[in-house]
């Protein structure tokens, strides 16, 4: 996260054996109110990191407890102490019309407003200054920089350096949208020839099986036609043969009583050819 995307915080920690944090936006915005028992550093540092970047650290008591002090060096931001303890009617007055759960909550709000309040004229004069320049939606950022002692001018100058080195980037975010654009358009261009392709090739695929049938039948047709051709040319064989076999017995019988006289065996001659002949 960077500039205004962060929650820019001023965070009241009241110490002790029950911990107490309130923690507001520089707008005085209540963010998070809590308390635990017994609550380590790591603990409550854990959720203020959670929650977003505190500007300032704040107590109301003086001077400021160690876990105050440890949590500024971890932040490495600046803590806010009240000139003396503050007392319960000052407290009560800062949080007027607030609600808590216990006054550990109540006395952490309590410093955060006093904070707050101390800091108020600069932080509205920063805002007017940021409005007469456009800046307002980096105010959060510019008042997190003065707080921490950063001038105003230094911190705006800050601003100009950053959006100069992130206009190129900006550019270049917007070059690449524009080519990844493009590049979806391409892609989804090659998906719908890819769908066309593939419904061509199912068209090829089922005329192909179409036709492949269509031969099945036709070769069938042929080897019909095949087979009748060699049925009929065996008829016609055995026609043949019977004819013939006729015809020589014809004969036999024409020449019977020239062969009887001269004694000649017809029924062993032709019993001889039929013999010879039984092939065809």
């Amino acid at each position: 996260m960077s500039g205004d995307e962060l929650n820019w915080l001023i965070v009241g920690i009241d110490p002790g054996t029950t911990i107490g944090y309130a923690m507001f936006d520089l707008e005085m915005n209540r963010v998070l109110v809590g308390s635990k028992r017994e609550m380590s550093k790591e603990e409550l540092a854990d959720i203020i990191r959670k929650t977003g970047k505190p500007s300032i650290l704040a107590c109301d008591v003086n001077p400021a407890p160690n876990l105050l002090l440890k949590l500024a060096s971890y932040f490495n931001t600046r803590i806010f102490i009240p000139d003396r303890d503050m007392g319960d009617r000052e407290k009560s007055e800062l949080v007027k019309g607030m609600e808590f759960s216990n006054e550990h909550e109540m006395d952490a709000a309590a410093a955060a407003m006093k904070a707050f309040r101390f800091y108020e004229n600069k932080l509205r004069q920063i805002d007017r200054i940021l409005r007469e320049k456009g800046l307002s939606e980096r105010a959060g950022e510019i008042k997190h920089l003065v707080l921490n002692n950063t001038s105003l001018s230094n911190a705006l100058l800050r601003i100009d350096i950053e959006r100069e080195i992130e206009a190129p980037r900006i550019r270049s975010r917007e070059e690449s949208k524009i080519d990844l654009e493009s590049k979806n358009r391409q892609i989804k261009d090659m998906l719908d020839c890819n769908i066309e392709l593939k419904r061509a090739v199912e068209r090829l695929e089922n005329e192909n099986a179409a036709l492949s049938v269509k031969i099945k039948f036709m070769e069938k047709g042929v080897f019909e036609r095949l087979a009748r051709d060699r049925e009929m040319r065996k008829k016609e064989i055995e026609i043949m043969r019977l004819k013939q076999m006729h015809h020589v017995k014809s004969r036999v019988d024409l020449k019977e009583p020239a062969e009887k006289k001269l004694g000649i065996n017809l029924e062993g001659i032709i019993e001889d050819y039929r013999k010879k002949h039984k092939h065809l």
